[in-house]
């Protein structure tokens, strides 16, 4: 049933022998052989690596703990492990040594099924979960303070202890901490996590104050089960708390992981109890491992077919649509007639993050009916707010609106955080795609302060790259930089696969912008990984971010293709495809030679109703106007472009292009009107060609007008560009027929 199973009750069979890692016997010819702890745990290990080879920095890290030990002492154990196997003299038996490298089994070795699944009723049942809440570390904490460091551990041991999760007493925790500072104490506190296995949970946690404010972090391990969050807030203890539940959650997970493979009527109303409680931490993805096996029992409550369908469709899982048609039935059979609304919702939201955004709009306008009629309450809020997503996302931005007022009232009747939170980010999700993303920062910084408050990491960390994107049009590069940077830890820490990708390609652009081909090569690294690469989303965001790698290395004709494929892919997902990602692909296609495809573009863009796209269009046409040599032509769509793309990041973008034509027709470009652009004028190439063009007043020959150039050096910091040479070159790249514009 999940992973923590697994290990608990493994078993392997090779030659003649038997291993079994929950009773930590050796069995051979079927008789028990005396075998040392850590000749054991050796055996174990490269078992369970299917004959790759372990370096013996990894087994000092996962046998010894990390332990100095010599290579010596490894020797030392691998020949005890392999006399406990019956092999003497040379022949190495199944470990085998790979020289200078590690060591690795070998040879036919089985697991039962029966070894992957839960024990039968009637096996003794696993230990029941415990959690060891260590004392606070804190820094430099205020005197009257001074008693959070154990102080703590009853706030949280107390709210354990109420829902029914043992606890070690608070001077036992202290004791393990003191004993922490010796090696023998560590060996202790070693062996008793062994006889605990997988139902002891350890807690670590840090306060820090801050400005009058404190942030708690905690990180936990159970089993195979690693966490970590934090929180920000004015009371220790209400943080302590809220970090308790998070903790309460996966030991309850780990609970009904463990339990028998015969749920009994109290499994699945543990089951519902946590469903109702990883929704409310905002975990509920983390829920997957348990569901998947479950929703198949006839007993299986519809509210985890529910969550495992909403999961699978955030994961674009292709089991998702027959969860769909499983959820519609059953639905219908117990008369719950919301779930049928909620099993569409998640349908348009699959059809979403799998790039057809037509089927999205469809599935999410067939189930609004059924849910505004049959679902009440939080359930519903829920509902409308998954609405109003997906429509934002398809550029229907005036009905995910009036979806999202219609939520927010519903969640002012019944207070809930984690849809306050998720209200605030589709809010700021709407400013983005709206044109008014320089309106005041005070909603944003709003619901981060929310989300970092409640420790809702995927919340925070949308809204973290919403934040860049504020600053990308303030021209505040640097903090758009960290914005971006916390963003993706925070997807990482949260496991949030489509903000990552987010992320990422926000932070593409934005090196691609700045001339930053080692930095963007990084991100392409990053996509690379098989969780964000196998995703539809992240395949796209790969290709363009490719696209721009190749531009940056002046390969146009390589980019053409990859942009437009992932145009066509994304040009209606108004969040991943912001209007300037327009110009980029009609860039590229000119610096390819080929108006042909930026034409293409533009009767594209001009069969498009809504009036966001109308300063792209124009644009576009500017550029067409500027590849046949007409400047004068280009330059009033430029200008009204620019009007209408006023506080966007476009707005940027082609202030440099209307600057260049204003010069290249002998017009002058007020100094303040770059310098307001900020880091758009100085951390770009096409700006600082700019600023250097209209500082030192370069006039063209009237012969040959567009075809006349600045050789600049400009070095490789945010220095002054230096103008070296006024000559005549064909160089599309730096001359009017190809305007230089940061896309």
């Amino acid at each position: 049933m999940s992973e923590n199973t697994r290990v608990r009750h493994e078993e392997f069979h090779f030659n003649n022998c038997v291993i079994r890692s929950d009773t930590r016997e050796l069995l051979k010819d079927g008789v028990a052989q005396p075998i040392e702890r850590r000749a054991f745990d050796l055996i174990l290990y490269l078992l369970r690596q299917d004959g790759r080879v372990a370096s013996k920095d990894e087994l000092l890290e996962h046998v010894w703990g990390n332990r100095c030990v010599s290579d010596s002492v490894i020797a030392q154990s691998i020949m005890k492990a392999r006399k406990a196997l019956g092999i003497t003299g040379k022949e190495p038996g199944p470990i085998k040594t790979v020289h200078r490298v590690g060591y690795r089994f070998v040879g036919d070795v089985r697991r039962p099924e029966s070894a992957l699944h839960p024990r039968a009723p009637g096996h003794a049942p696993p230990k029941p979960v415990r959690i060891l809440w260590l004392p606070t570390e804190c820094d430099q904490m205020p005197p009257g303070l001074s008693w959070v460091r154990y102080g703590l551990i009853s706030v949280a041991t107390q709210l354990l202890q109420s829902n029914g999760v043992a606890t070690f007493s608070v001077g036992e925790s202290i004791q393990a901490c003191e004993a922490a500072q010796t090696e023998s104490s560590v060996e202790a506190l070693s062996a008793l996590l062994r006889v605990e296995r997988c139902g002891l949970g350890v807690v670590h946690s840090r306060l820090v104050a801050n400005a009058g404010e404190y942030r708690l972090e905690w990180r936990m391990t159970l089993g195979a089960t690693h966490s970590a969050n934090s929180v920000t807030g004015c009371s220790p203890a209400e943080m302590t708390l809220m970090a308790a539940n998070e903790v309460l959650m996966w030991a309850r997970l780990n609970s009904l992981q463990a339990a028998s493979s015969a749920p009994d009527q109290h499994f699945w109303k543990e089951l519902e109890k946590l469903i109702l409680q990883a929704e409310s931490l905002h975990l509920t993805d983390q829920l997957a491992p348990l569901l998947a096996p479950c929703v198949s029992a006839a007993a299986c409550p519809i509210q985890a077919l529910a969550e495992l369908l909403w999961i699978q469709a955030q994961r674009a899982d292709p089991q998702a649509p027959t969860l769909t048609r499983t959820l519609v039935e059953r639905a219908r059979q117990t008369e719950e007639t919301e779930y049928a609304g909620w099993a569409e919702l998640c349908l348009g939201l699959y059809h979403l993050h799998t790039l057809l955004p037509d089927l999205a709009r469809q599935e999410v306008r067939k189930a609004l009916p059924i849910v505004r009629s049959e679902a009440i309450g939080q359930f519903r809020a829920r509902a409308l707010l998954l609405a109003a997503q997906v429509l934002a996302a398809v550029q229907e931005t005036e009905e995910a609106h009036a979806l999202l007022l219609e939520a927010e009232q519903l969640i002012e009747h019944a207070p809930a955080s984690h849809l306050a939170c998720a209200a605030q980010r589709l809010r700021c999700e709407l400013v983005c795609l709206g044109m008014q993303i320089a309106a005041s920062a005070r909603p944003f910084a709003e619901a981060l302060a929310h989300a970092h408050r409640m420790g809702f990491q995927a919340h925070a960390a949308w809204l973290e790259a919403f934040s860049a994107l504020r600053c990308c049009v303030e021209g505040d590069f640097d903090q758009c930089h960290r914005h971006l940077d916390a963003a993706i830890t925070a997807s990482e820490h949260s496991g949030a696969t489509l903000v990552q990708i987010y992320g990422v390609l926000q932070l593409g652009n934005l090196l691609a912008r700045q001339g930053d081909q080692g930095g963007l090569e990084q991100c392409l690294v990053r996509l690379s990984r098989a969780t964000l690469r196998n995703a539809p989303l992240g395949a796209a965001t790969w290709r363009w971010l490719r696209a721009r790698y190749l531009m940056l290395a002046n390969r146009a004709p390589e980019a053409l293709p990859l942009a437009e494929h992932t145009l066509h892919e994304m040009a209606d997902l108004g969040l991943w495809w912001p209007e300037d990602n327009w110009l980029f692909v009609a860039q590229v296609a000119l610096r390819s030679g080929n108006p042909a495809s930026a034409r293409r573009l533009l009767a594209r863009l001009q069969q498009k109703p809504r009036a966001r796209h109308r300063a792209t269009c124009l644009a576009v046409q500017g550029m067409l106007a500027c590849y046949a040599g007409e400047p004068a032509t280009a330059l009033p769509f430029f200008e009204q472009a620019h009007e209408l793309a006023n506080q966007t990041v476009m707005a940027h973008v082609l202030l440099f292009g209307l600057a260049w034509l204003a010069l290249a027709q002998g017009h002058s470009v007020r100094p303040e009107l770059l310098s307001a652009s900020g880091h758009w004028r100085d951390r770009t190439p096409a700006g600082r060609l700019v600023r250097a063009a209209a500082e030192h007043r370069v006039r063209w020959t009237t012969r040959r007008p567009y075809r006349q150039v600045l050789a600049l050096s400009t070095g490789t910091d945010h220095g002054t560009p230096l103008v070296s040479d006024v000559c005549e070159v064909q160089d599309a790249h730096l001359s009017t027929t190809c305007l230089p514009m940061p896309v």
